[in-house]
């Protein structure tokens, strides 16, 4: 590659806009999706080559050679701009993005849903393949593994007024197997498939660890978003919910898990 296109380069990843991956925050980006205009770390770099070049043609800034046309595009932006006036044009304004620390699994459904599906770009942007995510659905089924007899069970997943979570056997009953008390817990993230269960996440509690199974990438994405922002709202209760809940979103945060005296808890 010509020695005046890799400086080129290196002052773009100079810039303070792009001083941290477009989709976890992750320092030092150093790889870059060509076509989406974005400077990634090597991880998202990774979920963005899985997606196939149809969607996103990932080069690296030091080891791959680029075209004079590809650096002149880089420089017609940054991460800061496309994210604001593109991939994340509609993200709700309490959204709670995947950061470095989450795993990889959460950032294959945050980049699936932010590049593929394009769910949060502008309202009057038209693609045929664009698919809004709506998460005002706070309820559905999930497969949740017991505590005491550890069996996985289908139940009807249902978040209370942004407090807690409940599990019931079928939409219809009144009684819950177990209820889900969203303030204390810890972690809620994504896990590697558990008992060839897929698409699984995690809530952490001081007593025990809940393993759901959701059907869907997307699925999962929801949950584990509504979840934590349960959470953070209520941890931190100044926190307001954006406008975006009156067009197609709301969020939520997750934590700790009380059983109703139910082995299937």
């Amino acid at each position: 590659m010509d020695d005046k296109l890799k400086e080129r380069l290196k002052e773009l990843i100079r810039n303070p806009d792009n001083s941290t991956c477009a989709d976890c925050g992750s320092p030092d980006p150093q790889w870059a999706s060509v076509n989406l205009t974005v400077f990634v770390c090597i991880v998202c770099a990774g979920v963005h080559r899985s997606l196939g070049v149809h969607i996103s043609r990932v080069k690296s800034v030091n080891l791959d050679s680029w075209k004079e046309t590809e650096v002149a595009g880089m420089e017609q932006t940054n991460n800061i701009k496309e994210n604001r006036n593109k991939w994340e044009a509609t993200l709700p304004q309490d959204f709670i993005k995947p950061s470095f620390g989450d795993s990889i699994g959460l950032k294959e459904q945050w980049i699936i849903v932010k590049y593929m599906n394009k769910a949060f770009t502008p309202f009057d942007y038209v693609d045929s393949t664009l698919k809004r995510i709506n998460l005002d659905t706070k309820e559905g089924w999930i497969v949740k593994k017991g505590d005491v007899v550890k069996s996985w069970k289908k139940r009807w997943l249902r978040l209370i007024d942004s407090e807690s979570l409940q599990y019931f056997k079928t939409p219809y009953d009144t009684k819950p197997c177990g209820t889900i008390h969203l303030r204390d817990s810890g972690q809620v993230d994504s896990v590697s498939e558990v008992d060839s269960k897929p698409f699984c996440f995690i809530i952490s509690t001081p007593k025990r660890r809940y393993l759901i199974s959701c059907s869907t990438g997307e699925e999962m994405f929801k949950w584990i978003q509504l979840i934590r922002f349960s959470v953070h709202k209520l941890n931190n209760s100044n926190n307001s919910i954006g406008n975006y809940n009156n067009l197609l979103n709301n969020n939520s945060n997750g934590n700790n898990i009380s059983s109703n005296g139910s082995h299937d808890s």
